[in-house]
């Protein structure tokens, strides 16, 4: 793969343009890489798509982190929207705010109102925004040292 660089005063932003004569895996990855790197540099927005309108989404407006038939929704100002990424690559990427809870579900720390026992060891969580998410065993050790109890 050839690769040229070009540096000039007239670019305001970065920008990466490929030219191939076919699409292959090895141009699929590096344009994703790209893109995810870009995504990480984005201070925490991200796509979500929603009646088929695609919105940009901050990360401070973002409560619940949810996984349902293999597909990612995120929750923001009471709308659910469908992402194109896994649950671990938004967790890098929204940063130490979110805290994965449960298999398939992360919440935003800033919007935990209320921690309740429920059964068996699983607590609930009720968040800011009305949204409630259940704490599997197995992530309430880390809640309790963010909580400092």
């Amino acid at each position: 793969m050839k690769v040229d660089i070009n540096i000039s005063k007239e670019v305001k932003e970065p920008y990466v343009v490929i030219h191939t004569n076919e699409m292959t895996n090895e141009i699929s990855d590096l344009a994703n890489s790209i893109s995810e790197m870009s995504a990480s540099s984005s201070g925490g927005r991200l796509i979500g798509n929603v009646d088929d309108r695609m919105i940009v989404l901050e990360a401070d407006t973002i409560s619940v982190i949810r996984v349902d038939n293999e597909k990612v929704y995120v929750v923001s100002d009471g709308t659910s929207y469908r992402v194109n990424k896994r649950m671990y690559e938004l967790l890098d990427m929204l940063g130490k705010d979110f805290m994965q809870v449960s298999k398939s579900a992360s919440i935003n720390l800033k919007f935990l109102k209320s921690v309740e026992p429920y059964f068996n060891g699983v607590m609930v969580l009720n968040l800011k925004d009305g949204e409630k998410e259940y704490i599997s065993r197995k992530y309430v050790p880390a809640l309790k040292k963010y909580l400092g109890i």
